[in-house]
């Protein structure tokens, strides 16, 4: 039987099977023993929220019934007896004012109503112009709400007691209309005060301060608290972007859940992953209070049983290993020879054999090893003979775009001899470029001689105007009978720089140039200062480039619009002009012609540093 499946079953019989019968009969308690506590923590705290709103309504009740007990307020209750329309004044007013802006928070209205149950007298609470709360009184264009809908509520409501009304919705909020009928000395009931206690404060205070949750897991931890008014519509939520909907707008998952119990008085709801408690308060104002709490989190959390459980099934692979310590004793050997021989292979012994006696897997992993190492010396060699012939054809392609060059000019010498060879200063012209191409011939050979050795160049000022004439002599001057050359040159532009190396990047350019224009045309060369650089501009009137050239394959390597052309010049041309802390702009327009820029700048931070030559054009 080979190893894995000695492992397999193993592991199968001894670790597997137990662990799962065990966590079976874990998660069948201790799961149930979490809902259950959970159960009863959501019935205590939807009760003790229910208990809270009442002791909070018998508070603002007792502060309600002692503002009409007091002796102004009886005898405004006389006046208004009298006449119904009568509105408190003087002292009552400020008495009045400074009650509502004692309890701005709490309270948003005072409302006084005579007995028919109209409206004779409001304080409103509302933002100052300079942000202070102020009371606005004697509001004489009463809203509809602010009547009572019903005279028999006063006569119904005891002296010593208040009525709640359910809760309203007006243009200040939610609010809850207290009712305390007004009396004067003899105890009978003139009117009535209305307090428009804010719905939000009332149920803040009830359910206790909101959470702020820091993360993701302790938000999933939390406990919802929701209460719903009978209209069903949120008018708490522990995230208060769901209040002032209703609940099947702000709990869309959850909403036919709540729907089935929300109308019943006491039941609790089981749906995977949330417990939901409701409880019903049936005394005015009716409420449907609503505790929800995601489980998982607390399930998910039980990390004294989960080490408890690891503890045994440590033990089990204990056991287990012992067993199989016995079972794999005899292939020991046989896996010690192959990672032996593994790691002389991977330190680059490639010669190195392994040798295994056993028929098993470990037999089969040496033979392995044994062939990879083989292809590895094979591979090995075949690499480093490649990489000699890479390197070679990257020399070859260097120095030949360099000899075509080279080449050009002679050409364009020679094919002049015939018709210029006796005009005057035609042969010490002649006898310069011959001089000029001699020595770069000469550079070449060297290079070619041991291209191991790279030429040193020094930086040091030079006149660009003058590289520029010296390279129109020796190509474009030659060929003057069918170009038509142009140039603007500023003879005081100076610049440290290599000057054998800029002056190989303008050939470069201004041959490019030329031999854009098989048919003929006209060369136009400028240089000029411009904001700190010297800017040389080469312009030709030739075919010219696309777009898509010049973003996608211009100055890449081997990128080239010439049938014969190789693609390396403007490569190299580049590498030099970063070097120089420069760059190479390029404007072109197809059948219109194209122009190069050399951008230089004209001060160096240290100029006598010298620098590799590490291209060639």
């Amino acid at each position: 039987m080979a190893i894995r499946d000695k492992l397999v079953i193993t592991f199968f019989v001894f670790i597997i099977v137990p662990m799962l019968l065990l966590w079976a009969r874990w998660q069948g308690t201790a799961v149930g023993s979490i809902k259950s506590v959970l159960h009863q923590g959501l019935s205590d705290r939807a009760r003790e929220i229910s208990d809270q709103i009442t002791l909070r309504l018998l508070n603002h009740q007792t502060q309600v019934l002692d503002l009409t007990r007091q002796p102004a307020m009886r005898a405004y209750a006389r006046a208004l007896a009298v006449r119904s329309q009568a509105v408190p004044e003087g002292a009552l007013e400020i008495d009045l004012s400074a009650f509502l802006l004692a309890h701005q928070n709490k309270y948003s209205a005072l409302i006084i109503v005579n007995q028919a149950g109209a409206p004779v007298f409001k304080l409103v609470v509302a933002p100052g112009p300079n942000g202070v709360i102020r009371p606005f009184s004697q509001v004489r264009d009463f809203p509809a709400e602010d009547a009572l809908p019903s005279r028999d509520i006063l006569k119904n409501t005891p002296p010593s007691s208040v009525s709640f009304s359910e809760f309203m919705q007006d243009a200040n909020g939610t609010h809850i209309q207290v009712i305390a009928p007004l009396q004067d000395e003899a105890g009978g009931t003139a009117g009535g005060l209305v307090i428009k206690l804010r719905a939000d404060e009332l149920l803040s205070e009830a359910v206790g301060p909101r959470i702020v949750q820091q993360n993701d897991q302790a938000d999933a931890a939390r406990t919802d608290n929701v209460i719903v008014s009978p209209q069903a519509v949120v008018l708490y939520a522990t995230d208060q972007t769901k209040q002032g909907k209703s609940y099947t707008e702000s709990f869309r998952e959850l909403g036919p859940a709540i729907s089935s119990i929300i109308h019943q008085n006491d039941q609790d709801l089981d749906l995977q992953p949330w417990l939901i408690r409701h409880r019903l308060r049936e005394s005015s104002p009716k409420l449907s209070i609503l505790v929800l709490k995601n489980y998982n989190q607390a399930i998910n959390s039980l990390e004294y049983d989960s080490y408890i459980l690891l503890l045994l099934t440590l033990l089990l692979v204990v056991v287990a290993m012992l067993l199989l310590y016995a079972l794999i004793s005899g292939i020991t050997d046989s896996i010690r020879r192959v990672t032996i021989g593994a790691k002389a292979i991977a330190s680059g012994n490639l010669g190195y054999q392994i040798k295994v006696k056993s028929k098993d897997e470990t037999r089969v992993l040496a033979e392995a090893f044994n062939r990879m190492a083989g292809r590895l010396r094979e591979m090995i060699k075949k690499e480093g003979e490649q990489k000699q012939f890479e390197s070679f054809a990257r020399l070859s392609a260097v120095l030949t775009h360099d000899l075509k060059n080279q080449i050009l000019s002679l050409s364009l010498l020679v094919s002049n001899m015939e018709r210029k060879f006796d005009r005057e200063g035609f042969k010490e012209d002649a006898m310069r470029t011959l001089s000029d191409s001699v020595n770069n011939l000469q550079n070449l050979v060297s290079k070619l001689s041991d291209p191991r050795t790279p030429t040193k160049r020094i930086r040091e000022r030079a006149n660009l105007t003058t590289l520029v004439e010296r390279v129109i002599q020796r190509t474009a001057g030659q060929a003057t009978n069918r170009y038509r050359i142009s140039a603007q040159l500023n003879p005081d532009l100076h610049a440290v720089i290599d000057g054998k190396a800029i002056e190989r990047v303008i050939e470069n350019l201004v041959i490019n140039a030329l031999e854009a224009m098989p048919e003929g045309g006209s060369l136009h060369v400028t240089t000029r200062q411009d904001d700190g650089h010297a800017i040389i501009s080469v312009a030709d009137t030739g075919k010219g480039m696309t777009e898509e050239f010049i973003r996608e394959r211009l100055f890449h390597p081997f990128a080239t619009t010439k049938k014969k052309g190789i693609g390396l010049g403007l490569y190299s041309c580049r590498d030099i002009i970063e070097q120089h802390g420069g760059r190479i702009d390029v404007a072109s327009q197809i059948d219109a012609g194209t122009e190069f820029r050399i951008v230089l700048p004209l001060k160096v931070e240290d100029p006598s540093i010298a620098e590799p030559d590490t291209a060639t054009v």
